[in-house]
Formats: structure tokens, sequence, C-alpha cells
């Protein structure tokens, strides 16, 4: 199971190319992380303040093939690979390291955000 909170959440740009692969779980306010744009794309950083928070949907790739896929976009794109508690249980999530001079997401919701840049 992943946590995503970007691109690959509901109706987003890779979730419509992954969709038939992905398979919904739950969604939920996640703490301890900061979100900031990259421009076209969220980075997720581990937030030394614990009131702040992200919201993530929880997923199961279905495909060995499109889990693959996801995983060598990430990695390529500069983000890292954690697995992390929640609901206690192990989630996979692609974190940033550092958030150089990119802007946070307030309100820790991307989907929320880029729809608000697009108008």
């Amino acid at each position: 199971m992943y946590a995503f909170y970007g691109s690959l959440r509901k109706g987003m740009d890779l979730y419509k190319k992954f969709e038939f692969d992905l398979q919904y779980k739950f969604s939920l306010w996640l703490p301890g992380y900061d979100l900031y744009s990259l421009g076209p794309y969220p980075c997720a950083i581990k937030s030394k303040n614990s009131g702040c928070k992200i919201l993530i949907e929880v997923m199961h790739i279905t495909s060995p093939i499109t889990e693959q896929k996801i995983f060598d976009i990430e990695r390529n794109a500069g983000y890292y690979f954690e697995e992390v508690t929640i609901e206690k249980q192990l989630v996979g999530m692609f974190l940033y390291e550092h958030p150089a001079n990119y802007p946070k997401v307030l309100h820790g919701d991307w989907v929320t955000f880029f729809g608000e840049q697009r108008k």
C-alpha cells in the first residue's frame, strides 16, 4: 500500500494514467509533514512541527508493472521512498529531503491547491 498526496491522488494526472491499477482504500490527514509546490507537482517533507499535516489517499497498486513504473517516476523526479505507519500498517510514501525555496502549501491539500492555481 502507498500513501499519495499529489499527482497520484484521485482525479489528478498520474492517477488518470494508472487508475485501472490503483485501488483506493481511504483518505486521512497525516500529521508531521509539510507540503510544498514544485510547480506542477508537490513534495512532502517531514516537519519539525507536529501540528503540520497533509491530506493523503492510501491505495493498493494491483499491478507489479504499474508499481515499478510509479516507483521509477518518483525516484527519477528526486523523491526517496520510505515506509511509514498509518492506521497500524506500513505504507510506502515518496518524500523529499529539503524544500529548498519552494512555496509551502499551507493547508496541506494538493488537490485543492492545484485547483486554486489553475483558476
